[in-house]
């Protein structure tokens, strides 16, 4: 066998081993860095995931309801992940205060922010209140599932 055959058999094996490996093995409550794009390829659980650290890293919580406290994650989140499933009540408010007060921002299903300290994003809605305009970076408190992400 020549070794422009050999190099052709091996290049098809490669190339067959690439497109028959899973799309992500990853599930959402692992711990370690993982690209924003991997959460698209999982299917949705339902739930709202949080992360201490940019992607994915650090302790994680995620609730399937609405919740009035983040809890041992208040404060503290730095990735955030809507992971709920599509239809109505997918969208997530995120508030700067506990029981879904001061300002707030949303994040749509499917969605992530999985670096708010490099790529921060604000509490955009309830001018005036608590929070408006701040980093949601370590400044989450509570959340609420929604319709959809424009309500005021």
């Amino acid at each position: 066998m020549s070794i422009k055959h050999v190099s052709v058999i091996a290049a098809a094996a490669a190339a067959l081993t690439v497109f028959a490996a899973p799309l992500a093995t990853a599930g959402p409550q692992e711990h370690g860095a993982q690209p924003a794009t991997s959460s698209r390829l999982l299917s949705a659980d339902g739930r709202l995931h949080v992360y201490t650290q940019p992607y994915g890293g650090g302790r994680t919580c995620s609730w399937v309801g609405n919740a009035d406290t983040w809890g041992s994650c208040r404060n503290l989140v730095s990735d955030i992940w809507n992971n709920g499933y599509p239809g109505g009540n997918d969208a997530v408010d995120l508030y700067w205060g506990v029981n879904a007060t001061g300002a707030h921002a949303c994040l749509s299903q499917g969605d992530r922010w999985p670096d708010l300290i490099n790529d921060p994003q604000h509490f955009t809605y309830g001018a005036g209140q608590g929070g408006f305009g701040q980093s949601l970076n370590n400044n989450v408190s509570s959340h609420r599932w929604v319709d959809y992400c424009s309500q005021g």
